[in-house]
């Protein structure tokens, strides 16, 4: 009678903790389509600050590793919406919400969809308006200075990469 006691104590846990877990799962995810413009979905604990997207460069060193600037995407905004770049560094466009938005410059120019990161390389100096395929009240600028690179006046890499 013990051990059918004990079987059931330890079926009354796994079942608890399972309903637990679920709990704390369902409390802690957040709906990304009500993410407020600007803020970024946090998968850590509640009360715990987010990883910063890029460490500071100590002063002093030069990078060698070439230059990413992130540009956070949600249906409604950009963030940061004006961004200021050296021609051959590259704008990554990270999806924050839920959403896969297709990016086009103002002139017409498909740069490609976000499914989780957008990186377009910027060769030739230049202000450049875009804004989501859908919505042309979400806009953003990119500003490109500097000496004109050899090679296309733009490098698109998606991620996931798109399958043809």
């Amino acid at each position: 009678m013990a051990g059918n006691t004990v079987l059931r104590l330890t079926g009354f846990v796994l079942v608890a903790a399972a309903a637990l877990a679920v709990a704390a799962r369902a409390a802690s995810s957040v709906a990304s389509a009500s993410l407020p413009c600007g803020q970024w979905p946090v998968a850590q604990p509640r009360g715990t600050a987010p990883t910063p997207l890029a460490a500071p460069t100590p002063s002093g060193l030069r990078p060698t590793a070439p230059v990413v600037v992130p540009v956070g995407t949600w249906s409604n905004c950009f963030r940061p919406a004006v961004v200021t770049i050296q021609a051959g560094e590259t704008v990554q466009w990270q999806q924050a919400d839920a959403g896969q938005y297709p990016i086009v410059l103002d002139s017409g120019t498909q740069l490609g969809t976000i499914r989780h990161a957008l990186e377009v390389r910027f060769n030739r100096p230049g202000t450049y308006h875009f804004h989501l395929d859908q919505s042309r009240d979400v806009t953003g600028t990119i500003i490109v200075v500097g000496t004109t690179r050899a090679g296309p006046a733009f490098e698109i890499s998606e991620f996931p990469p798109t399958r043809g």
